[in-house]
């Protein structure tokens, strides 16, 4: 069964205020659990003229296609769960989120690349779903106390 699209703003504004985003250098991805499932794929003039804005809409419908609605109910509810964190989220209306709503936004990268690098960003971005958040290390910033510190030394002689 195919997925039916996202048409409405507050749909959309769903997604993107209550979903999880996924961060790729080609695109960025915007999860949501919900009782159905449904997809959208945006490309602004960003991205290019319309030839490259259309080409990039269709490189994002196939990798939706092979990546999340392949016929196959277990890739959406695996992808839920992990969305979702713990299994199954309870929707407003007492509804179990058995869906995955799913806008994919082109980024101006994705012109350089084929069908079969979008579909393997998409499936490396799902990876690091189930990752703990990676912390970042404490930066280490330079001491202020020192009129100079944290410039770079000038040769002496100059």
């Amino acid at each position: 069964m195919n997925p039916r699209s996202l048409t409405r703003q507050k749909d959309f504004q769903k997604v993107y205020l209550e979903g999880r985003k996924l961060v790729t250098r080609t695109f960025v991805l915007h999860l949501l659990p919900a009782p159905d499932d449904a997809k959208a794929v945006v490309a602004s003039k960003k991205v290019g003229g319309a030839v490259q804005r259309n080409r990039a809409k269709r490189l994002l419908r196939h990798m939706l296609q092979a990546v999340f609605f392949p016929g196959s109910e277990a890739t959406v509810k695996k992808t839920a769960w992990f969305v979702d964190g713990a299994g199954t989220r309870s929707l407003e209306d007492g509804e179990a989120a058995t869906g995955l709503w799913v806008v994919a936004v082109g980024r101006r990268p994705i012109l350089e690349r084929n069908i079969h690098d979008v579909i393997a960003d998409a499936r490396a971005a799902l990876a690091r779903l189930d990752e703990p958040d990676r912390v970042e290390p404490d930066r280490v910033e330079p001491d202020r106390t020192e009129p100079d510190a944290g410039r770079p030394q000038q040769p002496e002689g100059h």
